[in-house]
């Protein structure tokens, strides 16, 4: 059970080592020969929980082969570390870019494992007089950290959420640049649960606007538990279900319809 994806739904999941990348993806192993679309993000685009993750369902729907580059637990920084996974997507008709969450980044504040983002290698000097009441020996994981960060001192983590976005803008940006092909800005917007907090905001979202050519945005609603359940443990993406990825899956597959009469109209 890699990943701890298909935990509701019966039935094998595919994983594969693409070229000279070290990092496991989601199979079937794409055919690159033909046009293809590529999908980067996080975890909501690897398909945790789920045997058909979006980017599936959107080659289901439109016959078009999608490789889906998403790993779970990704930031921006994950992608600028891999130049086959940047290759791949600059080499397809189209990349379709989750906006993913700011903490999993190396930033002033904290250094994350580049291949391993959720994972924390070392908190800085500025963090640790930020909180000098906490024991970061304790953290693994910086989703633990933040969630201890916000219960600690919620105006101290004002200082260390400003960090962050700054350093996620700018890896966005980078990332962007560095994806030489026609763009797609996915965001996945939750919406509700008493334990989800938005931590990219429509300005940021709209800082890299001019940078792709155009923004999907699917708003998604959170049940009360905040995605808790599977298994009576609390998962940052239980919340992205089979019905959730069918919903995205449409979205995409519609706007991609209405940007082929665009792509006829300019050649």
């Amino acid at each position: 059970m890699a990943y701890g994806i298909a935990v509701e739904e019966k039935g094998g999941v595919d994983l594969y080592r693409f070229g000279r990348s070290k990092q496991v993806f989601r199979g079937p192993k794409p055919d690159l020969r033909d046009p293809y679309l590529t999908f980067i993000g996080g975890s909501e685009s690897f398909g945790k929980f789920v045997l058909e993750p979006f980017p599936k369902l959107v080659e289901n729907r439109t016959g078009k082969t999608c490789v889906n580059l998403g790993t779970p637990g990704a930031g921006p920084g994950f992608f600028l570390k891999d130049p086959v996974v940047l290759e791949t997507c600059s080499r397809s008709t189209r990349c379709i870019i989750q906006v993913m969450d700011v903490a999993p980044l190396s930033n002033r504040m904290y250094e994350v494992y580049p291949r391993r983002n959720m994972r924390l290698r070392c908190v800085s000097g500025v963090l640790r007089s930020l909180y000098p009441q906490v024991d970061f020996s304790e953290f693994r994981y910086v989703s633990a950290m933040v969630r201890k960060l916000k219960e600690v001192d919620r105006d101290a983590y004002k200082v260390v959420l400003a960090e962050q976005r700054s350093a996620w803008l700018a890896r966005m940006l980078e990332l962007l640049q560095d994806i030489e092909t026609a763009k797609t800005l996915l965001w996945i917007r939750p919406e509700g649960g008493d334990v989800l907090e938005q931590s990219v905001t429509q300005e940021m979202v709209e800082v890299l606007a001019s940078h792709v050519d155009n923004i999907v945005k699917v708003s998604v609603s959170v049940p009360e538990n905040g995605g808790k359940g599977l298994a009576g443990l609390r998962k940052d993406t239980g919340w992205m279900t089979r019905a959730v990825h069918a919903e995205i899956a449409a979205v995409i597959s519609t706007e991609l319809q209405a940007l082929q009469p665009q792509k006829k109209a300019r050649q």
